[in-house]
């Protein structure tokens, strides 16, 4: 390991772990380096294979794929999921496919004919996920669940809910805006947070009732931690504190501000 990757695999965190399975927060970059708004990646390790939750924009790609290899080495890496076409989530595509080009590419039927745009290095091993979603067994017979996210905010858009770890990864869900500096990946003040979360989730749902359906979906789950695509990860009681504000607040279309 180099000590590039030293450096950077100190600035991970294991969330869950058990003999053989982890489910693991990538870090976080050098604002100036890694251009564009903080985002956060997930990996999966199960039985020694990698599933890596939207991997992220092309100025990620370092910091990543070096945190990466301090918990799977890149040709262990099964499958690439992408929640949505956002290039936030996507573009490091390119560079992902030239280390791995065999790798699995799972993201919603929807959006497979955009990733083409990227001009990939190879056609990649494409999966399209039907609106309806899909449980898939990992290689220890631990389960992941592809689970309709439609709308929020992307009309084909899915979460991963990681049955071992109970774990819900949410993609923008619960992203939030926090100073930058503060590279704590975990809420500790749940009150206090929601002022980060408010003005995204506002602006970026369309309307309650996609907040609803997803909601019907998910209570009924077991979730230890919410780990979003930006800002922090809540745990324990603060998940069911995030799906109640989440079914309180008015966003997109109903809220009573829009377009004033």
């Amino acid at each position: 390991m180099t000590d590039a990757t030293q450096r950077t695999a100190r600035a991970s965190r294991v969330l869950y772990e058990d003999a053989d399975h982890q489910f693991v927060w990538l870090g976080a970059g050098d604002p100036a380096q890694e251009r564009g708004i903080s985002s956060n990646q997930y990996l999966i390790v199960d039985a020694g294979e990698g599933v890596l939750l939207d991997p992220g924009g092309y100025h990620v790609f370092e910091r990543v794929f070096d945190n990466t290899m301090a918990h799977v080495h890149p040709d262990r890496i099964r499958t690439l999921f992408l929640s949505h076409q956002d290039p936030d989530i996507c573009a490091s595509l390119v560079s992902w496919l030239e280390v791995k080009p065999d790798v699995e590419v799972v993201l919603s039927r929807l959006w497979e004919r955009f990733v083409a745009h990227l001009a990939l290095p190879v056609t990649p091993r494409m999966h399209g996920l039907a609106d309806e979603g899909e449980l898939v067994t990992l290689a220890s017979g631990a389960s992941v669940v592809y689970v309709p996210a439609h709308f929020l905010h992307s009309p084909g858009n899915f979460h991963v809910y990681d049955q071992r770890s109970r774990t819900l990864f949410t993609g923008d869900l619960g992203a939030s805006l926090v100073p930058e500096g503060d590279t704590e990946p975990v809420v500790t003040d749940f009150a206090a947070h929601v002022a980060a979360m408010e003005g995204f989730h506002r602006r970026y749902l369309p309307c309650n009732r996609a907040v609803t359906l997803y909601l019907e979906r998910v209570r009924d789950l077991a979730v230890d931690r919410v780990c979003p695509q930006h800002g922090k990860v809540m745990e324990g009681d603060d998940v069911g504190r995030f799906f109640d504000w989440l079914a309180r607040l008015d966003v997109g279309l109903d809220h009573k501000d829009w377009g004033s």
